[in-house]
């Protein structure tokens, strides 16, 4: 048997099992502030606490309900056991690495009462994770269309992903917030759409008693 420990101290199997901790959001919250995304090649330090903060605000902008929302916010907690592996990396891995990481994706979600709301919305939350993977190559990549190969997942004819036009990345504002801010951020943004979904819920009951 392999295990890891997370942030908050809890051992943490590989494979998911019976017998695991209890995920907590503080945990969470605090190693995607530290993980890096494109495994450090950007302009600035980005951690997949932004990417997720930025996940969730595009959903908001496109009218997204809060469950999506949440699940937005989401979509990338298990990388606190799976790490962010570079796309072109898990292909190369292949069913190796898409076995890992969808067990513990889904034993994480379970956790958190999400994986019935992840399977309804999955296209929904691809499309937006798309949409902020294009506005981060646009900001924070080094990338050029005139030096490298087109990303097929953005640049496929017919199936363009654009960036998020109303969204800048290279802010200074964001540029210079210390991770334990991404954190916090992370953290009072899940509180927020935790509350706003059991309302949402009880709302629902209500309209059924």
């Amino acid at each position: 048997m392999t295990w890891m420990i997370l942030a908050d101290g809890a051992e943490q199997h590989l494979p998911p099992g019976t017998e695991q901790p209890q995920y907590t959001i503080e945990a969470i919250a605090h190693q995607l502030a530290i993980i890096n995304r494109f495994t450090g090649a950007t302009r600035r330090p980005y951690s997949v606490a932004e990417h997720s903060l930025l996940c969730a605000d595009l959903a908001d902008v496109a009218g997204c309900t809060p469950v999506v929302q949440l699940c937005c916010l989401m979509h990338d907690a298990h990388e606190i056991v799976t790490g962010d592996a570079s796309s072109p990396v898990k292909w190369e891995l292949g069913q190796a690495w898409g076995s890992f990481e969808s067990r513990h994706a889904r034993a994480l979600r379970a956790h958190f009462g999400l994986q019935c709301a992840f399977t309804g919305a999955r296209a929904t939350i691809r499309h937006i994770d798309l949409v902020a993977l294009a506005t981060e190559r646009r900001d924070l990549v080094p990338w050029d269309p005139l030096r490298h190969m087109p990303w097929p997942v953005l640049d496929t004819p017919g199936r363009e992903v654009p960036p998020a036009a109303d969204v800048d990345l290279r802010r200074a504002a964001r540029e210079q917030m210390h991770w334990t801010e991404w954190r916090d951020a992370f953290l009072k943004r899940y509180e927020q759409l935790g509350a706003r979904v059991d309302a949402q819920a009880r709302r629902w009951r209500e309209a059924r008693a």
